[in-house]
């Protein structure tokens, strides 16, 4: 392979990971637009590092994750939705590794656990290190049992995002990837 066609590879690599970097944030600015996609809009921006982990590999999906999280934080006025994309956000990355997991139900319950530590560090972080009155108050004004109900919601819409991810893992090999002949 020539120089300039391997350059020609690595800035076709940096910019398309960059588009998706970017989509990722404009998908979580939209996120605190409206309060209801407080959840979904950490979700739904993480599907953008399936087209860079299929592409491009583990190594450029973390970048692009990374890049995204940090203009996150720095960008998002709202800081749950954005820390939620730090603690998250980064699952398509590690979806593989947890599909390599040959019986189902040790599978299950390894994405369970992984949601549930995520999710509670998430909360900790959030209540303890950043002392986010907001989150503070709401957790506050629900009580331990409305809590509890919430943490399982939650863990309960990640099991769903985890099946959607599959969906969309195969609408982009099978539709998108197919027309993006610059790839």
């Amino acid at each position: 392979m020539g120089v300039g066609r391997q350059n020609s590879k690595k800035a076709l690599a940096v910019t398309f990971c960059g588009m998706m970097a970017a989509l990722g944030v404009v998908l979580m600015l939209l996120g605190g637009v409206l309060a209801v996609l407080t959840y979904a809009a950490p979700l739904i921006a993480s599907v953008c590092l399936i087209p860079v982990l299929s592409e491009f590999g583990r190594g450029r999906a973390w970048l692009c994750y990374m890049a995204s999280a940090v203009l996150s934080v720095l960008l998002c006025p709202d800081k749950e939705l954005a820390f939620f994309y730090v603690f998250i956000g980064y699952y398509p990355i590690l979806r593989p590794l947890f599909l390599s997991i040959r019986r189902a139900p040790l599978r299950a319950l390894a994405k369970l656990g992984f949601f549930a530590v995520s999710e509670g560090l998430l909360y900790l972080f959030l209540c303890l290190v950043l002392r986010l009155e907001a989150v503070l108050a709401d957790m506050g004004e629900m009580g331990a049992a409305m809590n509890a109900v919430f943490f399982i919601g939650l863990l309960l819409c990640l099991l769903v995002y985890d099946a959607a991810l599959g969906v969309a893992e195969r609408l982009y090999r099978d539709r998108l990837r197919p027309k993006l002949r610059f790839l």
